[in-house]
């Protein structure tokens, strides 16, 4: 029988953080993490780097609690309460733009900014383990509900969170990125507490 645990993530954690919002994101954060990765092409450097290095980062591991199966890690969520913050649009990447203007509708609830788990522990019930992890994480910051964007075209990952009381809420257009095409809007799925 598999030992599953749910813990915060530690300094050590930051590369498992990154991928965690990799898988989650489709790479959505690649570009950054290429632009920051310096002369030297330090791609894995510059994810762990953004990971670890600014607190205020909305993927900062301390943001993060990882999952382990028999102590491996199995994969994790990425997630924070959603404040009324400034008004940056001009310095976020058009591909960003409409997850910043969805979350910006979600003040109050708290945001699962990724959740992913690795391939070879799907279908095991670990986002479901994951989902109600968060929402214990919701209720101890006083959050209205929990709240997550996802592609349009993510069928299994919005069957997972319909199983488990998300409805949609709100859809902005998609917009291309890193050669990608395919999806055609964001979805913002909610669960109240």
């Amino acid at each position: 029988m598999s030992i599953t645990t749910i813990r915060p993530a530690s300094r050590n954690d930051a590369l498992h953080v990154a991928a965690i919002v990799d898988i989650a994101g489709h790479g959505i954060e690649l570009e950054n993490w290429q632009r920051d990765s310096g002369e030297d092409h330090a791609l894995m450097e510059a994810a762990r780097r953004a990971a670890s290095a600014d607190a205020g980062s909305p993927y900062h591991l301390s943001k993060a609690s990882l999952v382990e199966v028999d102590g491996m890690v199995a994969g994790g969520l990425v997630g924070e309460l959603l404040a009324q913050n400034e008004d940056h649009a001009e310095q976020v990447p058009p591909a960003i733009l409409p997850l910043v203007s969805l979350e910006k509708r979600a003040v109050g609830y708290w945001s699962i900014s990724a959740i992913a788990t690795y391939t070879e522990f799907r279908g095991k019930g670990l986002a479901k383990r994951l989902l109600l992890h968060a929402a214990e994480l919701a209720l101890a910051a006083g959050a209205k509900g929990l709240c997550l964007i996802a592609e349009d075209t993510n069928l299994p990952a919005i069957s997972v969170y319909q199983k488990a009381g998300f409805l949609v809420a709100d859809r902005l257009p998609w917009v291309a990125y890193g050669g990608r095409s395919g999806p055609r809007e964001w979805v913002m799925m909610k669960r109240d507490l």
